[in-house]
């Protein structure tokens, strides 16, 4: 099923996703991409299938709108987002949609999983009935050596365009990256359990960092995966991705 929901954040903007309903669940997975507006991506779509098909109820959503199977003229534009507007639109979703399910599951790939995070940080009360799964988990702030290695100024349109993609950030965004909280600190004081997996060495170095502030090891799970690369690319990384996250979930 489609859904459509109107943003907290930005005027006359809509969050699209696809809602895929289990009727006997009583858990549902929320699936948290990156920037790039992938809920569209391979990964997320079959993802969102193997998921229901194990009991689950899922959704898959882009938080702005830069694919090209979706041209939505009142979507959020990628130039808009930033990490505090996308973690409002996560609570709007959770709030439509959660009210009915007993156990809450985000599912954050790459930057999904810093707005995971963040997102519990500020809303307690959600914690209790909210698990986290990470896939390939940025790790945040990024150095501001780094950020100018990859991103220019563009003094026209007033953003920040990377050199070697077609990423682009507004200046919220890109401060916000720069000057964050150390965000494997603001995971530890969730106290919270966690699986997270990793198939890239900067996902494995971050997943480590992660892993490295849970006080009670026994209960999470980390794994280390090679050659499916930070899209866990190839049928046979994905299967091994999802059954091993299932697994994990009992």
């Amino acid at each position: 099923m489609k859904i459509k929901i109107r943003s907290k954040k930005i005027k006359d903007k809509f969050i699209y996703g696809d809602l895929l309903e289990n009727k006997k669940a009583q858990s549902i997975v929320i699936f948290l991409s990156g920037f790039s507006g992938s809920g569209d991506s391979t990964l997320f779509k079959k993802s969102s299938k193997f998921f229901f098909k194990n009991g689950f109820s899922t959704i898959r959503f882009n938080v702005c709108n830069d694919n090209e199977s979706r041209k939505q003229k009142d979507a959020i534009k990628p130039e808009e987002i930033t990490l505090s507007i996308y973690r409002e639109e996560l609570k709007s979703i959770i709030d439509v949609f959660g009210k009915k399910y007993s156990r809450i599951i985000l599912i954050g790939h790459s930057f999904g999983a810093v707005v995971s995070i963040l997102f519990l940080a500020k809303y307690k009360k959600y914690r209790k009935s909210t698990e986290l799964i990470l896939w390939e988990p940025t790790l945040l702030p990024w150095k501001k050596k780094w950020m100018q290695e990859d991103f220019y100024f563009d003094k026209k349109k007033k953003l920040y365009l990377a050199k070697h993609s077609n990423e682009v950030m507004n200046r919220t965004f890109y401060n916000e990256c720069i000057n964050i909280k150390n965000t494997a600190l603001v995971f530890k004081l969730l106290n919270k359990r966690i699986c997270i997996l990793a198939g890239t060495n900067i996902g494995k170095k971050n997943a480590k960092e992660y892993f490295s502030k849970i006080r009670n090891k026994g209960d999470s799970k980390i794994l280390m995966m090679s050659g499916g690369g930070h899209s866990f690319e190839g049928e046979n990384h994905r299967n091994k991705l999802f059954n091993e996250t299932v697994r994990f979930l009992g």
